[in-house]
């Protein structure tokens, strides 16, 4: 709450990232978002990726070839 009782709310902002693997090829869609100040946290992950977590943004990874994708 702000003072004298008016709530702001906080800014966020939401994009996406294309996905695809080096190895083989799979692509996909990640959407991703961030409150002001924090790290990247990953909304949604596509089938097929997964999150690596480190400690100031997600890195997708091919759950297949288990290999860093490029964005």
């Amino acid at each position: 709450m702000h003072p004298g009782g008016i709530w702001q709310p906080t800014m966020k902002d939401q994009w996406y990232e294309n996905l695809r693997c080096p190895t083989c090829g799979k692509t996909g869609k990640a959407s991703l978002s961030q409150d002001d100040d924090d790290a990247p946290i990953a909304q949604l992950v596509p089938d097929g990726f997964k999150i690596v977590g480190t400690k100031y943004v997600p890195d997708f990874y091919c759950s297949t070839c288990d290999v860093a994708v490029e964005p």
